[in-house]
Order: C-alpha cells, then structure tokens, then sequence
C-alpha cells in the first residue's frame, strides 16, 4: 500500500523534470534575427558657439554589423562633402574639410571637421546646415543661437579639501561663478573651465597649451554632471529653480590639478611663466539639454543588454545626428610667478 503512491510521485517528478527541461532547451534556441539594412546616412554632429568659428562634424551612419568595439568616429568620416551655411535662410559660408579624429561617442563636444575660414556665429541668429554628398540623402539641420547670459563676478578663495586621496597636496581652490537668469524666458546652461599654459618668448607670452580641467560641484541646481573622472567636465542646469534671480554656483578644482602656485610638483606643474583658468558659461538650447540627457542616460546604458533603450534626442532632416548652437561667457584668473 506504500509503493503505490511512491511509484506514482516519482513519475509525477519526472515529468515535471522532463517539462522544465522542454522549455529551458526551447528557450535557449538561437533565433536569427534579420535587421534589414536601410542604408547610409549623412550624420551631423555640431554645436556652434559664439566664441568659435563655424565648424560642424560631418560622419556617416553604419549597419550594426560594421561597428567595431572602439569609440572613435574618424573611420567613417566623410572627407568631401559639401557643407554650407545659411544665417537667417541667406547663404553665408561654404565649410572646408580640415580633418580631426579625436572624436568621441560620449562627448558632447564634437568639434568639426568642417571649418569656416572667418565666420563666428552670432546671439540671436538663426542658422542652418545643409550637407551634400553623392550616393548619400542630402542632410540638413536648424538651429537658434540663445542671447548670451553674462557670468558677473567670479570670486576664489583657497580650502583645504575633504579627505581623499591626494598626490602632493590636499589645497584647493574654490570658486563662486555668479551671474543673473533672465526672467522673460526659459534658460538652459553648461559650464565648463579651462586650464591654459603660456611661454615666455620675447618678454610677450605666448600660449602653449590649453585643456578642460575638471572640477567638483554638489549644488542642487546642476541636473547633469558629465565625465566623470576624478571630477566633472561640464554640469549642464536649467532655471526651472532659479527662474529670473541672481545665483552663485560653487565649483572646488583640486590644487594639484591646477599645478604651480598651489604646488610645485614637477610631474604635476609646467614649467612656464604664466597661467590662467578660464571659466565658460554656455546658454545653450532646449534642444541640446534634451540630447545631453539622452545621450548619457544612453551612455548608462551602454553595454547592458537588459536596459531599456534609449532614443538619443536628433534633430537632423534627412539624417541623423544633433546641431544646436550656445552663446558663450568667459571670464578667467591668471596666476603669475
């Protein structure tokens, strides 16, 4: 009477067995899938400000199985193209192909490889791109540039910095950037600061070097802190919370980052006469803000293969791709010894 039921569970469990592993086995096919392949397309990449002659990046798109495993777009680099420019729908300026191949997927900042030879865009302006290549669809974009939005005071003091690991140093430099949101309209920024190197030739100083230096910020207003690594490049913010007033943003810049005067570390500090940090805010675009909040959410993403996709925000016809444009305001310190 007990190997009954015995016999009769043993079955049951094999069956229950034999049924996952139907459906593990089934799962575990491989389904081909086929990605129809549309064809190429013109890419335009750009954001044209004030402070920089016209120039736009200008690449094509590639099938999914084209794409290798670096980050760099010079490969697919479009060399003659041609690229002109309307301001306010009269034509102005025909690009040159000038090649440059340090681009990269996750920066917001692709600066062209089509060049004006003397043109800089201006506040207010409406500018169009329009790009022709034969075998590709024309490709064209539009944008505004916003009135400029003036940093008004820039105030440094020196701080020890928190705990952390330091190479040389633990001094810092903070700075307070002020500047005033005007109140007729809804304002987008990105801030960003540079650090540049002169030489002494002649009693007159002549400039050497000039890169992004990252920095540190946790006030509440920034909504987007872009490459990080040891510090931010840019925070991008929008006045949704300081809609018309005057504000200071708080930046802090390590010391060491810096070099001379804050220490005298050879392997950190160039040897010359002159430095400067410069600070740069861009009123940029809704449209931008919109993409640089698609892009690094896509940026999240990357690599992940149960995220939810991202549609990085475009705005090209014809194409793909972003072309936006920023007034720029720029005010610097210089340090001498």
């Amino acid at each position: 009477m007990i190997d009954k039921p015995t016999t009769i569970g043993k079955q049951k469990n094999y069956l229950i067995l034999f049924t996952l592993f139907i459906i593990l086995f089934t799962a575990c096919q491989n389904e081909y899938m086929d990605i129809p392949d549309t064809g190429r397309k013109i890419v335009i990449n750009g954001l044209i400000t004030t402070d920089t002659l016209l120039n736009v990046n200008i690449t094509k798109s590639t099938y999914i199985s084209e794409v290798s495993g670096t980050a760099s777009l010079s490969r697919y680099d479009i060399d003659s193209a041609e690229v002109y420019f309307y301001q306010n729908n009269i034509l102005i300026d025909s690009l040159h192909h000038d090649h440059y191949d340090s681009h990269e997927i996750f920066n917001v900042f692709y600066y062209g490889n089509y060049w004006s030879r003397s043109l800089y865009p201006l506040p207010g302006k409406e500018y169009k791109v329009v790009v022709k290549k034969p075998s590709l669809p024309d490709a064209s974009a539009i944008t505004t540039i916003p009135e400029q939005v003036r940093i008004e005071r820039v105030d440094t003091s020196w701080v020890i910095l928190s705990p952390g690991e330091y190479y040389v140093s633990d001094v810092g430099l903070k700075l307070k950037i002020e500047f005033s949101d005007p109140v007729y309209r809804t304002n987008y920024y990105l801030f960003r600061m540079y650090k540049n190197t002169y030489w002494e030739n002649d009693s007159l100083y002549v400039p050497y070097s000039s890169e992004i230096i990252r920095f540190n910020c946790q006030d509440p207003l920034v909504e987007e802190k872009l490459n990080y690594v040891d510090g931010y490049e840019a925070i991008v913010f929008s006045d949704r919370v300081i809609n018309g007033q005057k504000y200071s943003i708080n930046v802090i810049v390590k010391g060491e980052s810096i070099g001379k005067p804050f220490t005298d570390d050879p392997e950190l500090s160039y040897v010359n006469h002159r430095k400067s940090l410069s600070f740069k805010l861009y009123s940029i675009t809704e449209e931008y803000f919109r993409y640089i909040q698609t892009l690094y959410l896509y940026s999240k993403n990357y690599g992940n293969p149960f995220a939810e996709p991202v549609l990085v925000n475009s705005n090209v016809n014809g194409g793909y791709g972003m072309f936006s444009g920023a007034s720029v305001s720029s005010d610097s310190i210089v340090f001498r010894y």
